[in-house]
């Protein structure tokens, strides 16, 4: 069977971070939403907090296009799949419009493997069109260049029009306007004025995230109204509508099992917020049944779930309290020790560990499910796409089965660095090793690497499958048959 869409879009691009890329798509999506619009929104490759001011400005959940972490094919599923119940949809692109994870090569008539990982390259596989996001701040005619480079780098992009950001006065604007049409035969579509009182403030490595914002809401509204007064939003939806028609095969978002579904508890807080939108909805189909709660808060985990997901988002400012919660603490040591499969990445890494030590010096306890120690090093960050392999057989899987994720943290390992059995062998993109990463159990893999369960649906079945046979030999041993 085939799917088929052809729902309006536009992807956000940009020539760099920090051109304004965040910015114009929240104020698109609250424009269109204004308008009545359902609008879907989409971050190309692994970000998390861009993603949560997406879904916070769309009242949708966000989800992540990575051609890496998915393949071409699945990105475009993942694309498909999520503009079912939509009426346009919204990317906003990584980096600067052609930065992807290297291995460009040739000239532009070497399609389809040039600028590969790039928001260039999403763009083209979800035949989407492009707005160029270009800040103006420090610069004018120079925008013209930047356009038309763009334009001619990459013939095959849909490029439809540029948005100046951060323009100081109309006449930067009117100089660049008659520039990029002149130079580039490019429309400026809009054109953001400088915006003092939107506080979304950045860190170094990037957004501050969003349950951190205060100000979020009176921003995204301030976001709004300047795309409404500052951009010519119909022309925009009259292009938008001009998106190629995309196909696909359907199968990767399956029917539940017949079988009763297991409950599967994810950890789900301002300390626990980093999940992949996927990972939880082909959890449901693989026959999961969600059950959120919240280390920082809850004294217990709920009762009667079958298996634990504890993801990333844990900020140093929460591990004192997440340390002083000792009831839950003791509520998943026991929970684990019946044999209850547990699955935690980056932060849930973390709260797995023996003790914790933050920037300051404080050292905190933890779980003590894995032997190891970790310090939080603010200035140091650890990043980038992982290509891993499995150690040994797991909940994910089998020895040697491939997988392709993502790190993104500040966690370095104090000791314990030779205990227990690894979960992962693990290669960076150009296919360094880099050594070992996390630690696994036949009932808990625990890494610092976020997987993106859409590369392999297989992988949420593995972990229902796990959940599933739990239940059943608990079940046998409770009743002695």
């Amino acid at each position: 069977m085939t799917e088929r869409t052809s729902i309006p879009r536009v992807v956000v691009a940009g020539i760099g971070s920090g051109a304004g890329k965040t910015t114009v798509a929240l104020g698109i999506v609250g424009a269109l939403r204004r308008r009545g619009r359902t609008v879907q929104t989409f971050k190309v490759g692994p970000d998390f907090v861009d993603c949560a001011y997406l879904a916070h400005a769309s009242r949708r959940p966000c989800r992540n296009l990575d051609s890496w972490m998915l393949g071409r094919d699945g990105a475009v599923s993942s694309f498909v799949h999520g503009v079912r119940d939509a009426d346009c949809a919204v990317v906003e692109g990584t980096m600067g419009i052609f930065d992807g994870h290297g291995g460009a090569a040739g000239g532009p008539t070497q399609d389809p493997d040039r600028f590969p990982g790039s928001t260039a390259e999403l763009a083209r596989l979800i035949g989407s069109p492009v707005v160029l996001v270009v800040d103006i701040g420090s610069s004018a005619e120079t925008a013209a260049a930047v356009a038309l480079g763009v334009r001619q780098l990459d013939p095959d992009l849909d490029l439809i029009g540029v948005i100046l950001n951060n323009v100081p006065t109309d006449y930067r604007r009117r100089v660049v306007e008659d520039a990029v049409w002149n130079w580039a035969t490019l429309p400026v579509l809009g054109a953001l004025p400088r915006l003092p009182q939107v506080q979304i403030p950045e860190v170094r490595t990037g957004l501050l995230p969003l349950t951190q914002n205060p100000h979020v809401d009176p921003a995204l509204d301030a976001l709004t109204t300047a795309v409404e007064r500052h951009c010519d939003l119909a022309l925009i939806e009259r292009l938008m509508a001009r998106a190629q028609a995309l196909q696909i095969r359907t199968g990767q978002h399956t029917q539940p099992p017949a079988d009763p579904p297991v409950r599967v508890g994810v950890a789900f807080d301002d300390a626990f917020c980093f999940y992949y939108a996927e990972n939880l909805e082909l959890l449901e189909s693989a026959g999961a049944q969600v059950v959120t709660f919240s280390p920082l808060e809850d004294r217990v985990l709920p009762r009667d779930i079958d298996a634990i997901y504890m993801g990333g988002g844990v900020s140093e400012m929460f591990v004192p309290q997440l340390a002083a919660n000792h009831s839950f603490i003791d509520s998943l040591r026991r929970t684990h020790a019946h044999g209850i499969p547990l699955y935690a990445e980056c932060g849930g890494l973390l709260y797995c560990a023996r003790s914790v030590q933050t920037s300051d010096g404080g050292r905190h306890g933890m779980a003590s499910l894995l032997p190891v120690d970790v310090v939080l090093e603010a200035g140091v960050l650890h990043t980038g796409y992982r290509d891993l392999r499995l150690a040994m057989d797991g909940i994910l899987g089998d020895a040697g089965a491939s997988l392709r994720g993502h790190e993104f943290h500040f966690g370095r390992l104090l000791s314990g660095v030779q205990a227990g059995t690894h979960a992962y062998s693990m290669h960076d993109v150009e296919g360094e090793p880099l050594g070992c990463e996390g630690w696994s159990t036949p009932t808990l893999l625990a890494s610092f690497v976020h997987l993106h369960f859409g590369q392999d649906p297989r992988l949420a079945g593995r972990l229902v499958g796990a959940a599933r046979a739990g239940a059943r030999r608990r079940h046998l041993e409770a009743t002695g048959a």
